[in-house]
Order: structure tokens, then C-alpha cells, then sequence
């Protein structure tokens, strides 16, 4: 036996021209638009993935890691030292 149990919902307000635009992203017209949005977004994330190697994935780590330690400068501070 199969028990369905729903997922939380809610709704967003689009207008009319939004809702038009995105319905030419479904891939047939019965696609909800739950399931449309879903897919472009995990395309978008696979896309991002391929791009960054491992290495940069560690690098971005160690960067973030030296911000949380207070290792960098503001961008007002680099003109002031460039004279900017």
C-alpha cells in the first residue's frame, strides 16, 4: 500500500508576461511548473560544477576561511592604497 503525503506548498505571485515566458521553458505543455523550474536549476548547478575543478573548490575554501579570520581588504581600502 502506497501513502501519499503532500508536500508543503505555497505560491508566488508573477505577472502574466513572467508566466508566459516561463511556459515556453516546459518541455511538454503537461509539465508543472514545479518540476520545470526544478530542472533548470539542477542543469544550472551541473553546469557550475563542471566548471570548477577541485582545486578551485580548495581555493575558494582557503579563501573563505581567511575572510573568517579577518585576512583581507575592502575594496575602499585598495583604492585608498592605489590611489583610486
Amino acid at each position: 500500500m502506497y501513502l501519499y503525503t503532500p508536500m508543503e506548498q505555497t505560491s508566488i505571485a508573477v505577472s502574466k508576461k513572467s508566466k508566459d515566458q516561463w511556459s515556453k521553458f516546459k518541455n511538454h505543455p503537461n509539465e508543472s511548473f514545479e518540476d520545470m523550474i526544478n530542472r533548470i536549476l539542477k542543469s544550472l548547478v551541473d553546469e557550475d560544477t563542471d566548471l570548477l575543478t577541485d582545486k578551485d573548490f580548495l581555493e575558494i575554501e582557503k579563501s573563505m576561511q581567511e575572510i573568517k579570520k579577518g585576512k583581507y581588504i575592502t575594496h575602499k581600502e585598495l583604492k585608498k592604497k592605489y590611489g583610486l
